[in-house]
């Protein structure tokens, strides 16, 4: 069946002992979010009425109070025929939303506000042969907070926190009982006779600097830097690896400001930085690092007026001198190796590198209360 046809019928058939179903007919734009086959001949769709068009990644769909969202069956050969199990307002006015999961048995979906705010996601459990809705709750993403050794991921949500770790005989992260050990107090970061320290710039903000000898080594701006007394191009993440101090270039790109993307040495022996520029990397800040032997893997992210998103993984190869980027549905803030793997701790779950694509998981929770790792779908 043509989407037009569905989405024509999805907002103007009226629902027989639906009385509680809102009228819709002055929401102008609607869309097909996802659709899969069901049984009987049957598809199961996801479908968004709403005041706003969707615009493109990173903010898809907005799903306001004033929105409708339809969780129903479709029939293959009978456009006329369209069975609702759900249709809900969004969670509050601020919600521009993605789906995380899809499934014959259930659907979740995330928020994120217009400066990208953080909501509870929305979790729908439906029977599809008994044509109904099970359960509508919500619950709070969880976001990596750091990674112990092993790897361990320690997840959190608010005060709540779960222990993560990657299963040896798939690779996927899953949920353990595990008890979570208490945060170290943060350490300098020191490397020989250098150690990473704080300076404030005109404005009063605080920017790192790297100090020894008696001497502040300030990371030099770009040229294109519209006020390099602002220091917008700041030392990101960061390791110590062959005796070199590596990270990753971060700035905030709004409001006037901006900065050129790209990663860096600094050399203690010569007291030193050497910079790398890939293009790929020019737009984006480095959110995360891990600096491999033959390679540096770098997580890339946008800072902006309206909030973060993601910019991708990207591999820079240091015998080539070449990039290779991959798209990641999240900002990652850290990037560990276990079993011969690349793994990304995540704002909102945990994402592994398989072959030629991300694969990213969240933190999900049933209607009990109980959580468990979910693959997005």
């Amino acid at each position: 069946m043509m989407q037009s046809q569905l989405l024509a019928g999805l907002w103007l058939l009226n629902f027989a002992g639906a009385q509680e179903l809102p009228p819709v007919s002055g929401l102008p734009h609607a869309v097909v979010l996802r659709r899969i086959p069901a049984d009987e001949g049957w598809n199961l769709v996801i479908a968004l009425s709403s005041s706003q068009p969707c615009e493109q990644a990173p903010r898809p769909c907005w799903w306001t109070t004033r929105d409708r969202l339809g969780i129903l069956l479709e029939d293959r050969d009978d456009a006329r025929k369209l069975l609702p199990l759900a249709i809900e307002p969004g969670p509050g006015d601020d919600c521009s939303t993605r789906i995380e999961r899809f499934t014959l048995e259930e659907l979740v979906l995330s928020c994120k506000g217009e400066k990208w705010a953080t909501y509870d996601n929305q979790k729908f459990v439906y029977d599809v042969r008994a044509r109904k809705l099970a359960s509508h709750f919500s619950y709070a993403p969880f976001a990596a907070e750091r990674v112990l050794a092993g790897p361990q991921f320690v997840m959190t949500a608010g005060a709540r926190r779960l222990v993560v770790v990657i299963d040896a005989a798939g690779g996927d992260p899953r949920v353990t009982n595990a008890e979570v050990p208490p945060a170290r107090a943060p350490s300098e970061d020191a490397f020989g006779r250098f150690r990473l320290s704080k300076e404030k710039n005109r404005y009063g903000s605080e920017y790192p600097v790297i100090v020894g000898d008696g001497t502040a080594y300030r990371l030099a701006q770009s040229e294109s830097q519209p006020d390099p007394a602002e220091m917008n191009e700041q030392i990101g993440p960061h390791q110590m690896d062959g005796g070199l101090f590596w990270f990753g270039k971060t700035f905030y790109n709004g409001e006037g400001a901006s900065g050129v993307g790209g990663f860096v040495y600094f050399d203690p022996e010569t007291a030193s930085f050497h910079l790398f520029a890939p293009a790929e990397m020019a737009a984006w800040s480095v959110s995360a690092i891990l600096v491999e032997p033959d390679c540096i893997w770098l997580a890339l992210e946008h800072r902006g007026e309206y909030g973060n998103y993601p910019g991708g993984l990207a591999r820079w190869d240091r015998n080539l001198q070449t990039a290779r980027k991959w798209e990641m549905p999240s900002i990652a803030t850290s990037i560990v190796r276990a079993d011969g793997g690349i793994y990304l701790g995540l704002t909102d779950g945990i994402a592994a590198l398989r072959g030629d694509r991300v694969v990213s998981f969240f933190v999900d929770r049933s209607a009990a209360g109980q959580y468990r790792m979910a693959a997005r779908n």
